[in-house]
């Protein structure tokens, strides 16, 4: 999967993208800035310092703002801003627009690995909860590869999923190793607990993969690890 990658609307598809822009839009705004700025630290913390000039800066930006909008909780709060936005006044939706906004701020993220494409149809399973999940008619249909465990979110709509814009694709070589780390968090019977060491291990995760890319010399069992063989 190329940082390039951006799904194209079709009639048949709601086109959720001028929705999260919106919320980018609001989320990001000059009263929010102490918020991002609070946001990407936590983010970016740990994960090296992001080159604009990277091929991979695009998607990684992209990554954040979809973390940002919905998984972080605000401030103070115990929603994220994609579930605030249904609670407050100053951001405007049309009756028509509500059932939308109600599905992003449903948005599933998760743990996958591809297993079909048939037409535009993509088979996935569910990591988490080891379970097929087939998103229908996806407007993002290549750059697949068995074996790759890949860290994405799943826009709920009717019976289907959309996929959201960001993916983090780690190497097949990793795989072992991430399905060991979940191993953990399945064995955690507390499901609030459960769910919050998940998207802590998603977050460690993406790090991993920042930092792989950065240090190509390394081998690939010196970043994803537990334990501190290298001095970043």
């Amino acid at each position: 999967m190329t940082a390039e990658t951006t799904p194209v609307a079709t009639p048949e598809i709601v086109d959720f993208e001028p929705l999260i822009d919106r919320l980018i839009l609001h989320f990001t705004s000059e009263s929010w800035r102490a918020e991002v700025a609070t946001a990407k630290k936590e983010f970016f913390q740990d994960a090296g310092i992001m080159d604009e000039k990277s091929d991979h800066f695009e998607m990684r930006m992209t990554q954040f703002l979809d973390w940002y909008l919905f998984t972080r909780r605000l401030e103070g709060r115990s929603v994220s801003p994609a579930q605030f936005a249904l609670e407050i006044d100053d951001f405007y939706m049309t009756p028509e627009e509500r059932i939308y906004f109600e599905c992003l701020a449903e948005t599933k993220h998760g743990l996958f690995e591809y297993l079909r494409l048939r037409g535009k149809d993509i088979a996935v399973q569910d990591l988490m909860i080891e379970k097929e999940i087939t998103i229908r008619e996806s407007q993002v249909n290549i750059g697949f590869t068995r074996g790759e465990v890949f860290d994405a979110r799943l826009i709920p709509y009717g019976d289907d999923f959309i996929f959201a814009r960001a993916f983090c694709f780690h190497p097949a070589e990793a795989s072992s190793f991430i399905k060991s780390e979940l191993e953990k968090v399945q064995a955690i019977e507390n499901e609030e607990e459960s769910s919050k060491s998940y998207e802590e291990l998603m977050l460690r995760l993406m790090k991993m993969r920042y930092k792989y890319e950065q240090f190509r010399h390394l081998k690939l069992e010196f970043i994803y690890t537990n334990e501190k063989k290298v001095r970043f």
